[in-house]
């Protein structure tokens, strides 16, 4: 889809006042990137500009102090479960703060929340009413599956099925 369609399908989606708001769209890290700049200039339901997209990463990053994640990378070969589980709350923590001082958040650069597992219900469960959530993801349908990252042999990834509903969900044509 052009970007434009994507936009105007999301605006009228965020029109309803209930139900579960999480949308993604899908693209190459070049069409996402174009997306993202574009995205801003669009007014959403109540007349304002779209949110610009948060970085995931940087925002996880922040939110686990230098001395801790030292202590963390020390051990992540020996013990990786509790990197993953302090990159998991650090997501939420980054992720409800953001939600309770906006309503509305768009995410790009979730890479760690895949190289680390960290479970994705979150986006579901704080994804609702008030709350708006739109993931840029770099990734492409393949048949029933969202394949992530294609193209990159080092890193399979796919989306889990139901995290998004199908109507919810987006992909971006590579050129403008």
């Amino acid at each position: 889809m052009k970007d434009a369609e994507i936009i105007e399908t999301l605006s009228v989606k965020l029109g309803k006042p209930v139900g579960r708001h999480l949308y993604g769209v899908l693209g190459s890290y070049a069409a996402l990137h174009r997306f993202a700049r574009k995205l801003p200039e669009a007014k959403d339901p109540d007349g304002r500009p779209f949110p610009e997209p948060l970085n995931a990463n940087r925002g996880i990053l922040d939110m686990i102090p230098d001395g801790e994640f030292r202590r963390l990378a020390e051990n992540e070969a020996r013990r990786p479960e509790p990197t993953a589980a302090h990159v998991g709350k650090a997501f939420e923590v980054f992720l409800r703060s953001h939600l309770q001082t906006s309503g509305f958040v768009v995410l790009s650069n979730l890479e760690m929340l895949f190289a680390y597992g960290v479970d994705l219900d979150i986006l579901r469960t704080l994804a609702t009413d008030d709350h708006r959530l739109l993931l840029l993801l770099p990734g492409r349908r393949s048949g029933e599956k969202v394949v992530l990252f294609p193209g990159d042999d080092s890193m399979s990834y796919s989306l889990p099925t139901n995290l998004i509903a199908a109507n919810h969900l987006w992909e971006l044509a590579e050129s403008e």
